[in-house]
């Protein structure tokens, strides 16, 4: 006898499992304080859901926050309904068009006759680092307060930032093509000096260079100097909890997130 075919659902907190792929009743419970976020580009828009609420966010337009009046699952899909959005989100590999970032769940939102398409889930961790930005969170153990405020909108440009003192103190590192890196130190602009490698590995680049001179006030300069160590003694690199961690040979690390 043939056994039914068994489908899994993800959902925030809980793995569904339905006999048949028939349409499963999802439960919406308001207590749930579980934060589901997803986000598009081109027009930049963000969905989140919690506490059986839908949040969603476009530049053109109103915020809409909506009461979840519906919720179930079919195939590979999980689909929520609400007075004027609908949100459906597959269990289909989804990157960013922006940052390039990968993600585990491709997202789909329809309110006032429109549909926005992105990408939600949990993070999918790369196997390499070209081409992507980063910002300090934490240096050997003592953590940064710029480093760990939410994305915004400057996240997309760290070298053509419109408000460079918005960053000021605040370390960063980017990955070229090639696995060169440049940056900002905290207070001055450096570039070279190592190459990051596929499947965690960081080389020593011929050239070492700092693009500005300029002196860091107070604490700032500890900052600046402890980066740079921790940068330019690095002899690996993981990814835990989306976070990149570099590691040097004598057990010091340095934490940073992915910006968009």
């Amino acid at each position: 006898m043939a056994l039914p075919r068994i489908c899994s659902f993800m959902a925030p907190g809980a793995l569904l499992f339905v006999a048949g792929c028939a349409t499963q009743t999802l439960p919406i419970n308001p207590a749930d304080n579980t934060v589901y976020e997803a986000r598009g580009n081109e027009p930049f828009w963000n969905l989140s859901m919690a506490a059986g609420t839908l949040v969603l966010s476009t530049p053109d337009g109103p915020r809409l926050t909506r009461t979840i009046t519906r919720a179930y699952a079919r195939a590979h899909t999980r689909y929520y309904e609400a007075q004027d959005l609908n949100v459906a989100m597959t269990t289909t590999p989804c990157q960013d068009s922006m940052s390039g970032q990968m993600f585990t769940q491709t997202v789909r939102a329809t309110t006032g006759g429109r549909t926005l398409h992105g990408c939600g889930g949990a993070l999918v961790a790369p196997t390499r680092l070209n081409a992507t930005r980063w910002v300090a969170t934490e240096l050997d153990g003592h953590k940064l307060k710029n480093g760990i405020l939410p994305a915004d909108a400057h996240d997309s440009a760290t070298d053509e930032n419109p408000n460079p003192a918005a960053d000021m103190f605040t370390p960063t590192l980017d990955i070229n093509e090639s696995g060169k890196v440049s940056g900002s130190d905290g207070c001055n602009r450096y570039t070279g000096g190592l190459v990051f490698g596929a499947h965690g590995r960081v080389e020593t680049a011929p050239q070492v260079g700092i693009s500005t001179l300029m002196a860091c006030p107070g604490a700032h300069a500890s900052t600046s100097t402890t980066f740079l160590s921790l940068l330019h003694n690095a002899h690996t690199w993981t990814i835990e909890d989306s976070s990149l961690v570099l590691h040097t040979p004598d057990g010091r690390t340095m934490r940073l997130r992915q910006t968009f």
